[in-house]
């Protein structure tokens, strides 16, 4: 008897210094990430993207109070977005209807832009041109990242917004810039973020 509990104890010993000396803890498997996952097209996603980038650099000379720079970066965006591959959008007809809207009202305000013969005039139009690309992007589901729907509460004097798209957060504003006559740079960061405009969903298809 007292040898079989001899054995026990010797086999038990062993199993023991088997598992917690010598065997080696698996590493544990993470769950797959699922990757969000376009309803668009890549072709599609990249003339957006060209739309966005060119808009950028327009908010971006409105800021600088650069006219020239202002006047160029309209005709880039005119030209992005008469490259913008709509005709994707045709297998819903409704989006595609609803999408041609803000994009002929783009071109007017580009048009108004080039053409507007001071700054308050340009901004009038670029305001306009703002709400109309926010349209674009809701319409058509943007969901390639975050695009942020900026505020200023005097963009236009005391108690008169504007708005603008900007692809970060922190708030730079081309309504008043950095050369106000009035301001100086001292209201370049005179906003708010309003809204964040993102459709991007996980896949959430088993493969």
């Amino acid at each position: 008897m007292k040898k079989l509990f001899l054995v026990i104890l010797v086999l038990l010993a062993a199993f023991l210094v088997y598992k917690y000396a010598f065997k080696k803890d698996e590493p544990k498997k993470e769950a797959p990430k699922s990757l969000p996952v376009s309803v668009h097209s890549d072709i599609f996603n990249q003339s957006v993207t060209a739309v966005l980038n060119s808009y950028y650099t327009l908010s971006d000379a409105f800021v600088n109070w650069d006219s020239t720079a202002v006047n160029k970066a309209a005709a880039d965006l005119q030209t992005a977005i008469s490259n913008f591959k709509i005709d994707e959008l045709k297998k819903d007809s409704s989006i595609y209807e609803t999408a041609l809207f803000p994009l002929d009202n783009s071109r007017n305000s580009l048009t108004a832009i080039q053409q507007g013969a001071g700054w308050e005039e340009k901004r009038r139009a670029l305001q306009d041109l703002s709400e109309n690309l926010r349209m674009l992007l809701i319409t058509i589901k943007y969901d390639q990242g975050v695009v942020y729907w900026q505020e200023c509460p005097m963009a236009f004097g005391e108690n008169t917004i504007g708005n603008w798209l900007s692809a970060e957060e922190k708030v730079i504003n081309p309504y008043l810039g950095a050369k106000d006559p009035k301001y100086g740079a001292t209201m370049l960061n005179c906003g708010e973020t309003k809204e964040k405009i993102n459709f991007s969903v996980p896949d959430t298809t088993v493969k």
